[in-house]
């Protein structure tokens, strides 16, 4: 079942002095996150208060899947989301009139937020055997773009691996423990939990710069609430601030949230989350090449279209 957080900010009871109607809440903003360590700050920033302090009203609405989330938001369901970089273009690229507002987390050189694993029961062969036994991916998304950049930085061509589409993430990696794929690139704490259960990983995005994860709004909420969109942003920010210099009490937020395994609920490594900031533009470009030579994205996109500026402070 989707996990569902809500924060209301407790409004005076009334306007002001001599006044006589009670003040009106600000307006319920749904937005939708999905349970990874990525959009951790989301969920520090609900427990902790930190959209409240800023006169918010924020419902984070949990999704089990990219896919259902995107529903949601072309649905009208919510008016914002958590999410990857190419996910976010594919929407714009189809006339989804959202834009990303913030890059909230990269892969650092000390830490791998994606990984590519081999099966246990394909342990010892060569890649290109690896490759023809399947590999898991999920199309059109981040995954899929690490799948192809892992691939090319071994000189190898996408075209020569056998390619089975699995949205469902916790599926993925069952099927590769179970040897039903040789292949799949997971998220952590997925890959370690994995490398656990026997799976090997050959190739992570640690240090990359290709595991760009976004924060989007739908252009008409961007429109009529600019001051709630820089107010969202200063709280997301002020939980990274928070993250980094609180593992210890945020830890049981990751766990519950991000749905931890059970056996890595006290080592797995709490990641250093950096100022929410715009995405490079030429990441943007690149993942845009990516997508034009798919056929997911029929139309020229520019920077501009895709990416909002002057909302972070």
């Amino acid at each position: 079942m989707s996990a569902v957080l809500a924060v209301v900010v407790a409004s005076p009871g009334y306007g002001g002095e001599g006044a006589s109607k009670p003040l009106q809440p600000p307006p319920v903003i749904r937005f939708g996150t999905l349970p990874v360590i990525q959009a951790l700050p989301l969920f520090v920033a609900a427990e902790k208060g930190f959209f409240k302090e800023e006169g918010l009203n924020v419902e984070l609405i949990g999704f089990n899947s990219a896919l259902e989330k995107d529903v949601a938001l072309t649905s009208g369901q919510i008016v914002g989301y958590f999410g990857d970089l190419q996910t976010s273009i594919v929407l714009n690229g189809n006339n989804v009139p959202i834009r990303i507002v913030a890059e909230t987390y990269n892969a650092t050189k000390g830490q791998r937020t994606f990984a590519l694993l081999v099966s246990p029961k394909s342990a010892g062969q060569a890649l290109a055997e690896v490759l023809k036994g399947g590999v898991a991916v999920s199309s059109n998304t981040i995954l899929d773009y690490l799948t192809a950049k892992f691939l090319a930085s071994k000189g190898v061509p996408l075209a020569q691996a056998t390619l089975v589409e699995m949205k469902n993430i916790p599926i993925r990696m069952q099927m590769l423990l179970g040897g039903q794929v040789s292949a799949a690139v997971l998220p952590e704490p997925l890959a370690t939990l994995a490398e656990s259960k026997g799976a090997h990983a050959i190739m992570d995005d640690a240090g990359t710069g290709l595991s760009s994860t976004v924060l989007a709004f739908n252009e008409k909420f961007l429109s009529q609430s600019p001051e709630s969109t820089k107010a969202f942003l200063r709280a997301v920010a002020r939980a990274a601030v928070y993250i980094n210099g609180n593992a210890d009490d945020v830890r049981p937020i990751m766990n519950r949230e991000c749905r931890m395994p059970d056996q890595l609920q006290k080592t797995f490594p709490i990641p250093e989350f950096p100022k929410p900031a715009l995405p490079a533009a030429g990441r943007v470009n690149d993942v845009v090449q990516w997508l034009h030579e798919k056929g997911a994205v029929k139309r020229e996109l520019t920077y501009r279209q895709m990416v909002a500026d002057g909302y972070l402070r």
